[in-house]
C-alpha cells in the first residue's frame, strides 16, 4: 500500500518560493534588530543632550533665585531706618495731591462748559462763514460785470473825446457862420436900398 500511495512530487518552483520565504524572514529579524539597535541608539542621542541641557537651566535657575535672595537681603539690610517718619510725610503730601486733584477735576469741569459754549459759538461761526461763502460768490458777480463795465468807460472817454471835437467844430463853423453873416450883411443892405418898383 505504501507503494500505491506516491509521495508528493516537490517541484523546482516551489523549493525556491520555500527557500525564497525564509531567507525574507532572517532578513525582516535583521532589520528588526537593527531598527531596535538604531531606536537605542536615536535614544541615547535625544536623551543625554536634552539631560544636560535640563540639568544647566537647573543649575541657572539656581544661581538667578540665589543672585535675587542676596540682593533682597542687601536690600533689607541698606533699608532706612526713619522710614517711618518718611512714610507719614508721604501721606500727608499724598493727601494734599488728592485735595489738589478734586480741585483739578472742578477746574476741568468748568473748562468743559466753557469749551461748549465755545463750541456753540464755533457753530455761530460757522454758519456766518457759510454766509461769507455767499456774499464771496456776490462779489465774484459784481467783479465780473465791472470787467465788463471796463469796456463801457473805453467807450464813454471815445465819446467824451469825439463830443470835444464836435464841440471845436461847432465853435468853428458858429465863426464861420458870423463871418459869413457879416460878408452877407454889407451887399444885402445894399440891396435893401434899392427902391422896389
Amino acid at each position: 500500500m505504501s507503494d500505491d500511495k506516491k509521495k508528493p512530487e516537490v517541484k523546482d518552483d516551489e523549493v525556491m518560493i520555500t527557500s525564497s520565504i525564509s531567507d525574507l524572514e532572517k532578513m525582516l529579524e535583521g532589520v528588526e534588530q537593527h531598527a531596535d539597535k538604531r531606536t537605542n541608539s536615536k535614544f541615547e542621542r535625544m536623551f543625554l543632550p536634552a539631560l544636560a541641557v535640563f540639568s544647566a537651566i537647573i543649575m541657572g535657575f539656581f544661581v538667578v533665585i540665589y543672585s535675587i535672595t542676596n540682593d533682597m537681603a542687601r536690600l533689607a539690610n541698606a533699608m532706612d531706618p526713619n522710614m517711618g517718619g518718611n512714610m507719614s510725610s508721604m501721606v500727608s503730601s499724598i493727601e494734599k495731591l488728592a485735595t489738589n486733584v478734586n480741585k483739578m477735576t472742578t477746574s476741568v469741569a468748568q473748562m468743559q462748559k466753557s469749551f461748549s459754549r465755545v463750541e456753540e459759538n464755533m457753530d455761530v461761526i460757522a454758519l456766518k462763514l457759510n454766509s461769507l461763502d455767499v456774499i464771496s460768490a456776490d462779489l465774484t458777480q459784481v467783479s465780473q460785470k465791472m470787467d465788463s463795465l471796463e469796456p463801457m468807460l473805453i467807450n464813454m472817454e471815445e465819446m467824451n473825446k469825439n463830443m470835444t471835437t464836435i464841440q471845436d467844430s461847432m465853435q468853428w463853423m458858429q465863426r464861420d457862420m458870423s463871418m459869413m453873416r457879416s460878408s452877407f450883411s454889407k451887399p444885402l443892405r445894399i440891396f435893401n436900398k434899392i427902391p422896389m418898383l
